[in-house]
Parts: C-alpha cells; sequence; structure tokens
C-alpha cells in the first residue's frame, strides 16, 4: 500500500542580509493515512519550516508532496485554497481572535466559504462538545487558560473535516496538566475521527505518548525514522542519542501508549 502522505526531494531555503541558507536539505518521508507521525528535534532543525511547507504557507525551492491523490506541490493558487480546507493546522500560540468569542472562532473557517447559519451552529456545536468546551462557547479567549484556548483551536482546525492535521508545537506553550489533556484529545480525534496527525515537536515524551511513527530531523536533514518504540529503545542518529540521554528515564520505562506492535 502506498503512503498517504508522500513527501520526496524537499529543499527549502531563506535569503537573509544577501546570504541564503538552506533550511530543508532534501527531506524524504512516507506516512500512511491514519498515521500520528512525530517529527522530532532540536530548535533550529527545520521542524516547523518543513510542517508550513506541507500546506505551503511555506513554498519550497523543490521537491514534491503529494497527499492521497494529490501532488500538493503542484497546485496553482485557487485549487491550493481549496485543498487546505482539508489540511487542518493547529499552533504553539493558539492564533485565536480576541475580539470574536469561542463559538465565532470555530465557525471562522465556516464563515469563509459561506455555509449556512445552521449547519455552521449545529457543527460548531459538536466540535465545542468533542473538545469539552460547550460552556465556553460565548466567551472570549482572554477569559480561558492556555489548555482551553488551544482546545478552541484544535476545534477550529477541525470546522472542515480535515482529512491531515497539522500540530506545530502545539503543546510546548502549555503546562504539563494541559500536555497530557490536549495529547490525550489529539489521539482520541485521530481514533475517532481517523484524521492522520503530522505532530512538530522538541518534546520527546510528548511524541513518545502518542506517535506511532517519528521521524529524527537534524539540521534540515532526516537521520531516521521508523516506529516510536525503535526510534527511542535504540536511536541511531546523533540528535535522538542526545533526546535519550536527556531524558534516561524512557528507557526504564517500556510502557508506550501508542504505535504499531507496541
Amino acid at each position: 500500500m502506498s503512503a498517504y502522505i508522500k513527501i520526496e526531494g524537499l529543499r527549502k531555503s531563506f535569503k537573509n542580509k544577501g546570504e541564503r541558507t538552506e533550511v530543508l536539505k532534501g527531506i524524504d518521508i512516507s506516512i500512511d493515512k491514519g498515521d500520528i507521525f512525530g517529527i522530532v528535534g532540536f530548535s533550529g532543525a527545520g521542524k516547523s519550516t518543513l510542517v508550513r511547507c506541507i500546506n505551503r504557507l511555506e513554498e519550497p525551492d523543490s521537491g514534491k508532496i503529494r497527499i492521497g491523490d494529490t501532488e500538493i506541490t503542484a497546485l496553482n493558487k485557487k485549487a491550493l485554497n481549496i485543498r487546505r480546507r482539508k489540511i487542518g493546522m493547529i499552533f504553539q500560540q493558539f492564533n485565536l481572535f480576541d475580539s470574536m468569542t469561542v463559538f465565532e472562532n470555530i465557525a471562522y473557517p465556516l464563515t469563509l466559504i459561506k455555509t449556512p447559519k445552521r449547519e455552521t451552529e449545529e457543527k460548531v456545536d459538536k466540535l465545542l462538545e468533542l473538545v469539552g468546551l460547550s460552556d465556553k462557547k460565548n466567551a472570549y479567549p482572554g477569559s480561558l487558560s492556555g489548555g482551553q484556548k488551544q482546545r478552541v483551536g484544535i476545534a477550529r482546525a477541525l470546522a472542515n473535516d480535515p482529512d491531515v492535521l497539522l500540530s506545530d508545537e502545539a503543546t510546548s506553550a502549555l503546562d504539563p496538566v494541559s500536555t497530557l489533556a490536549i495529547l490525550d484529545l489529539l489521539e482520541q480525534i485521530n481514533d475517532e475521527l481517523g484524521v492522520t496527525i503530522i505532530m512538530i515537536t522538541h518534546e520527546l515524551e510528548a511524541a513518545k505518548r502518542i506517535c506511532n511513527k517519528v521521524a529524527v530531523l537534524e539540521n534540515g536533514v532526516i537521520t531516521e525514522s521508523g516506529r516510536t518504540r525503535d526510534i527511542f529503545l535504540d536511536p541511531k542518529s546523533k540528535t535522538g542519542r542526545i533526546f535519550l540521554e536527556v531524558y534516561k528515564e524512557f528507557r526504564q520505562d517500556n510502557t508506550f501508549t501508542g504505535g504499531e506492535g507496541i
């Protein structure tokens, strides 16, 4: 069976003060439908650039990205905007509209495509229930905790029934209790809705908890990838070994909550 998401030869560079720096240096990744796929690495490895290339918020210099039967890198602007509706994204800093209620924030993607009012209301109410915020429907983001704000962000990302959900350091701004709750919610969404999740993180414990597969990104290059258990128990790359050294207790804990054959 061919991969649902296929990234081949992806390169991206940025120009700064007349000099061009290559951030992604030929990325190859295969992700199966229904995976929770972690991309782990230290700050500056190129993780956020990689995830933003997948929906072309950043334009790759070269390479191909295919999701299902669609080559994302070949789409014109109009076709890309339509396909993006099915690629949800959640951000580290939530990106909510402070002047809108929780309901209005979640409904925003639906209003952009002129979804009928009744359909919008029904959809948002279901999403509020899913993320456990039915009682915050008319609240404003300023009154919410960080974990609650991220739940709103997740609900908004699900508004258009995406088949892919991109999570860019979605838990790194949260306290440990909220982090665990958000990870459990992402796992629930993956299980109940069948959404393929790509999770960018520098937090090894987050990837360990819910990802069934991971890839290690080091200085713009994928140095190893495979089942989460295999990577964490016997890392081959420098970054993987450093991660494991930092989190030595993981080597003593063989209980993995995510993953095929785990």
